[in-house]
């Protein structure tokens, strides 16, 4: 057992110490109950915790700033690299303390499409409109030179 994992089983040792010690055994068992309702409602241990991670990543997707670890995550990049994006000044950070570093998740996403690799039809539809606008600046020009003659 590693030094953190036995800082975490301590941890959870003393707070049921604390719990049991601060309320009577009636309150301990009502908690217990609370615990088995839990995992009635769930079927596992298991099922609650993947109901937990994915109330955790909805409140995630919600957050309108993202840190340093938050950004990495999203861009499936190492922290450094954020580190170099935002030090290149590539995007706008925020430092509320002056320390911590925050991107707003739109110029996040305004930064990811910086460099778009187009489609076979995005791109036949951006010559379209190139080709109509300039069949319609040629028409025009015409009709001038027609108009002043």
């Amino acid at each position: 057992m590693t030094k953190k994992e036995l800082e975490i089983l301590l941890s959870r040792v003393e707070g049921i110490k604390s719990l049991l010690e601060s309320n009577s055994l009636e309150q301990f068992q009502q908690e217990v109950l609370k615990v088995e309702n839990y995992l009635k409602r769930f079927g596992s241990l298991a099922e609650l915790l993947s109901h937990l991670e994915k109330l955790e990543n909805m409140a995630y997707a919600a957050k309108d700033f993202l840190s340093i670890d938050e950004v990495a995550t999203y861009l499936n990049i190492s922290k450094s690299s954020v580190y170099k994006i935002t030090s290149s000044k590539e995007l706008t950070v925020y430092k509320p303390n002056g320390k911590n570093i925050f991107i707003l998740r739109s110029d996040l996403n305004g930064w990811i499409k910086r460099n778009p690799c187009l489609s076979n039809d995005e791109l036949e539809k951006q010559a379209n409109i190139v080709a109509y606008n300039l069949e319609r600046s040629n028409k025009q020009k015409r009709n001038n030179k027609n108009n002043k003659l």
